[in-house]
């Protein structure tokens, strides 16, 4: 069994928890994170970029000169695309960059990623005290105290702890901090933390991902 320290908020360490040793011996799916984090990313384009063509233009509809006889070059047009104030000529237009991919994959890229941070060590759970008002400074220190300070950091967090609300607007106004709630996390935010601390409230539910089928 794989041992993960549990931190109170004073950044000791008060118990472990247990993850089983099995899970982490295969290797990671690289595929499946890749697929999972080019689908995450072009869904994130809006994909409302939008150039005009020269039938889109506003003018032009005059041939500027006759076709023959001038001596200059023909053209049909004052908004061709070779023209200044003319249209765009193969530019952008609106369109759907996104990618469907379906939920066992979505499922299967948040078990590999936090497998792949649990192998490098990267995962620790806290304990919250009971918190009457946000405090950021506590936070901050927590941060600071286990050797986090200047790197990301996301927090997971459980919907269900009394506390959430205050534990949120501590952590929003921290310079690389993030948070999620663990019925909801995504494989890519994990990817990009260098750090992933998990509220130990949240213990059942981000053990029940590493427990999904291959």
């Amino acid at each position: 069994m794989k041992k993960i320290p549990v931190y109170s908020l004073a950044g000791e360490v008060i118990e472990e928890r247990e993850i089983p040793e099995d899970i982490l011996r295969e290797e990671i799916n690289k595929d499946v994170l890749y697929y999972y984090v080019v689908a995450y990313q072009a869904n994130q384009r809006q994909g409302t970029v939008s150039t005009k063509t020269r039938g889109e233009v506003s003018g032009g509809g005059r041939k500027p000169w006759r076709q023959k006889g001038t001596g200059r070059a023909r053209v049909g047009s004052i908004r061709n695309p070779i023209w200044r104030h003319g249209g765009v000529a193969f530019g952008p237009k609106p369109r759907d960059f996104s990618i469907r991919l379906p939920k066992k994959v979505k499922r299967k890229a948040v078990r590999e990623a936090i497998r792949g941070k649990l192998k490098e060590d990267r995962v620790v759970f806290f304990k919250a005290e009971k918190m009457e008002t946000p405090k950021t400074k506590i936070f901050a220190e927590f941060i600071k105290k286990l050797g986090y300070d200047g790197e990301r950091v996301i927090f997971i967090l459980s919907k269900d702890h009394g506390e959430r609300k205050n534990i949120t607007k501590s952590l929003r106004n921290i310079p690389l901090v993030e948070f999620d709630y663990s019925d909801q996390i995504n494989a890519y935010e994990i990817l990009k933390s260098d750090r992933v601390v998990v509220d130990i409230n949240s213990f059942e539910k981000f053990v029940s991902y590493l427990g999904e089928q291959k």
